[in-house]
């Protein structure tokens, strides 16, 4: 989830502070002991619902088809692969990963696309499958304008669908994600009245798959939180070029088979998010569902690239029309649970039976994953060459997501193992990797 800019930033910090082992690379600039320190009731966000409409004359237009789910999973075409020892390196010591799997090798070498988010067909729907097909979704950004230099695709937004029906093989097919457009740069349209699309700008931090609906969090800064997709709204196109939304041919998505159209969003109530102090209005950068809660919800979480600033953690009432939020007839739907940490850089979020667990990263070192709430905070321990005992978790992590189906919690590596070896001035042994273990090994 970090930047360029962010990883820098992050850098000097580390560099600055005294080493405290001759083992370490650099000492952590924070005491991340005081990472569990309880849960702290803070004041809420809600968010508002704006829907999508005319999206039944789009899909009229000549040159797009919609297709089934099953038309998607039965086109899947890169095969993932086992992780080499490389890979391997960056997944967490503990709790240790009981599954794993790498990216065919185009996708675990780009840097132009980035790993950010997971979630599966067990939070779909609570019998772990949809339809026929046992499923994880891979949520994908285009870097941003810091990472790779400007282009329009800064911040466009792509799904692996990966068929893990049969887990000893699991292929892969990509979605992109696109919005309605209306010709400017305003991100918050919510017509297809001019019949074409471009791409759904989102960081896509953090994905929750509920019913039909796929929840994907938006990028920092903006008055848009949290993108929505359906997946009974996949459109094939028919024009294979680089360009996307209608041309001469018909429609285009960069050259991409299928895209998934936007069919609404949720605005923050209060305005544009900042991520520039933790006590504006937040800026969800990871999401996931609970099915523990009655009824089942939504949480979400902050990023900050400073470790001094400390990610506050949301809650929000499923149980709407359509596997939507809980809204009022204006669509707004409060913050159920609002909480402070004491955690810097988080990159996930997972709730379970009262207990919210928060994943961190360092740049240089590994995460750390927390298990927080109102009266404890804990974390494993382990023998690691780094500062700090409770560096546990994979090098470089991303979102996290409970499969409730299979008792198996998912979570996924972002860095390639090129960046591993070069951006730090100490070389690491990490890689891209999507990965599980049993939720009862959480801390």
């Amino acid at each position: 989830m970090s930047t360029l800019m962010a990883r820098i930033a992050a850098l000097l910090l580390l560099i600055a502070a005294p080493l405290t082992a001759a083992t370490a690379a650099y000492a952590d600039p924070v005491d991340d002991s005081k990472y569990g320190t309880p849960l702290v009731p803070v004041s809420g966000a809600g968010v508002i619902w704006h829907p999508t409409t005319g999206l039944s004359t789009l899909k009229a237009q000549p040159g797009l088809t919609q297709v089934d789910f099953a038309d998607v999973m039965g086109s899947v075409n890169h095969p993932m692969r086992a992780c080499d020892a490389t890979e391997k390196a960056g997944l967490p010591v503990k709790p240790a990963a009981t599954v794993s799997w790498c990216w065919d090798t185009g996708d675990a070498d780009t840097e132009t696309w980035i790993p950010q988010s997971v979630t599966t067909s067990g939070d779909a729907d609570d019998d772990g499958a949809w339809g026929p097909y046992k499923v994880i979704l891979g949520g994908w950004n285009h870097c941003n304008a810091a990472e790779c230099g400007s282009s329009p695709r800064n911040n466009d937004a792509r799904v692996a669908f990966i068929d893990y029906t049969d887990p000893a093989a699991p292929k892969y097919r990509w979605v992109y994600l696109v919005a309605p457009t209306d010709g400017t740069s305003n991100a918050n349209v919510t017509s297809y009245a001019n019949n074409t699309f471009g791409p759904a700008k989102a960081h896509i931090g953090g994905m929750a798959w509920y019913g039909d609906k796929l929840y994907v969090s938006a990028t920092g800064a903006n008055s848009t939180g949290i993108r929505v997709f359906s997946m009974d709204e996949i459109l094939q196109v028919n024009d294979a070029s680089s360009a996307i939304g209608k041309t001469a041919s018909g429609y285009a998505a960069y050259g991409y088979q299928y895209v998934m159209p936007e069919v609404g969003f949720y605005s923050y109530a209060s305005g544009t998010c900042t991520m520039s102090t933790d006590s504006g209005v937040p800026c969800f950068a990871s999401i996931s569902l609970d099915r523990s809660t009655v009824p089942d919800t939504l949480t979400a979480v902050e990023y900050f690239s400073t470790p001094t600033l400390h990610g506050r953690v949301y809650r929000y009432n499923l149980g709407g029309s359509g596997f939507l939020l809980a809204g009022d007839s204006r669509g707004y739907t409060p913050a159920a649970q609002s909480y402070r940490t004491q955690v810097g850089n988080m990159q996930g979020v997972l709730s379970w039976n009262g207990t919210w667990y928060v994943s961190h990263s360092w740049p240089d070192e590994r995460g750390e994953l927390w298990a927080l709430n109102t009266s404890t905070g804990r974390s494993h321990t382990c023998s690691n060459p780094y500062s700090s005992p409770y560096e546990c978790w994979s090098m470089h992590p991303e979102s996290l997501s409970y499969n409730y189906a299979t008792g198996m919690v998912w979570s996924l590596t972002e860095w390639t193992r090129n960046q591993c070896a070069t951006e730090m001035p100490a070389p690491q042994s990490c890689g891209r990797a999507i990965f599980a273990f049993p939720r009862t090994d959480l801390p």
